[in-house]
């Protein structure tokens, strides 16, 4: 009986015991994507148990594991300087993302954890030199997981590693695709002190440094499959209540935008009901304006018949103005003819009588020559009749015969005139 109370206790004293709570510890870092979310426990106990004075994360992200990391170096009070070193653009395995990553981590961390721990915004290669030998503690490689990849990085900064070193690596339990990290994990499983863990896409702890902490070797050296099954699930059923915890806050605000979405529909629906009863009625208006379109053409239709046969008896007319229009092309044609037959007898005429008119004029100027010669030669035998006769007669010319010969009394030349 004694025997069963003390076990009690001990089993209150096991249930709270302070090296325990760093397993319960809530998340700092919720909301955001991560495949590290069922190993969040483990890193507040690892933090709690080995109390590092320096930690470096190769290969951070949204930031789960390396907030997790600074948290419990914060709840703890510990002088631990922290490193995580990330170029915050993304590769091959984990997906190239935009600036906003590492906009909101920054935001997110200096807030909580500027004081004692920075943002390395570099390569792996790059941010190996800014670390002496033998400094770093904690190490965690998440960055490529090719096998040379992963393989580069591990033997790269394995001299940074100090006396007590302990490295971690994520993804040991993946193989898919070129994923190697599970290749090379079998390889320094042969090297060094290690414990696998296979929840979480697998994480593998592996103690480099000839001092590991006592916790830390205990955890690497433990043998027995019953208790290394019991480690395993008890990590794994709380770190799964952290990944559940995010998958509902993920689902939540899938469902609050599905619900925004519906709500949106919901108006979408009711503004087209509005806008199909317009529609509707619209139609309805429409129809009536095409009956009474309808009955305009029926209408429009009688006319254009009364117009269709009004139009043929104007066809008909015109033919027969037609007709009367050529008949009487025709007949202007005929006279057209004829006026050109009588021009060109006007203009024959025209000639003859302007030969006529020229022979005329010719007949009269040869009259009157004629004329002018015959009285000129009636004058001159008057003239000598009566030279004559006064020559004979001397008393009949009242003047003395001087045998020259004067002119006719005007008396007598007008008569013979």
């Amino acid at each position: 009986m004694e025997e069963n109370l003390l076990r009690k206790d001990l089993a209150i004293d096991v249930l709270t015991a302070k090296e325990l709570s760093p397993l319960f510890w809530r998340p700092a870092r919720l909301g955001v994507v991560s495949a590290w979310w069922e190993h969040v426990p483990f890193a507040h106990w690892l933090v709690a148990v080995m109390q590092p004075r320096s930690l470096v994360e190769l290969g951070t992200h949204n930031g789960v594991s390396y907030s997790a990391f600074c948290e419990a170096v914060s709840r703890l009070g510990l002088d631990t300087h922290c490193h995580a070193v990330d170029t915050w653009h993304g590769d091959e395995h984990a997906g190239l993302y935009g600036e906003n990553v590492y906009a909101e981590l920054q935001r997110f961390h200096d807030a909580r954890y500027g004081s004692f721990s920075a943002l390395l915004r570099l390569t792996f290669d790059e941010a190996v030199n800014y670390f002496a030998d033998g400094s770093v503690d904690l190490l965690h490689i998440d960055g490529l997981h090719s096998y040379d990849a992963v393989r580069h990085d591990f033997d790269t900064w394995l001299p940074k590693m100090s006396e007590r070193g302990v490295v971690l690596f994520h993804d040991v339990n993946v193989r898919a695709g070129d994923f190697g990290v599970w290749k090379f994990w079998g390889e320094l499983q042969e090297r060094y002190p290690s414990f696998t863990f296979i929840h979480g896409y697998g994480l593998g702890v592996l103690a480099v440094g000839s001092a590991a902490d006592d916790a830390v070797g205990h955890l690497c050296s433990v043998s027995d499959l019953a208790r290394v099954s019991a480690i395993r699930e008890r990590f794994a059923l709380i770190g799964e209540r952290w990944n559940l915890e995010y998958r509902d806050l993920e689902r939540t605000k899938e469902l609050n935008k599905r619900e925004q979405t519906i709500a949106t529909l919901d108006e979408d629906v009711a503004g087209l009901r509005h806008q199909i009863g317009q529609q509707v009625e619209h139609a309805v208006q429409l129809e009536r304006a095409v009956e009474e379109v309808k009955e305009s053409h029926r209408a429009r239709d009688i006319q254009i018949q009364h117009q269709d046969r009004e139009l043929n008896a104007l066809r008909a007319q015109n033919a027969d103005l037609e007709t009367a229009r050529v008949t009487l092309h025709k007949g202007v044609q005929d006279q057209l003819q004829r006026a050109d037959v009588l021009t060109a007898q006007i203009e024959e005429l025209s000639a003859s009588r302007a030969e006529l008119i020229a022979s005329n004029h010719a007949l009269r100027a040869e009259l009157d020559a004629t004329r002018e010669a015959g009285a000129e030669r009636i004058r001159l035998g008057f003239a000598d009749r009566h030279q004559e006769r006064c020559l004979e007669e001397p008393h009949r010319c009242g003047q003395k015969s001087s045998g020259v010969r004067s002119e006719p009394p005007e008396g007598e030349q007008k008569g013979s005139a």
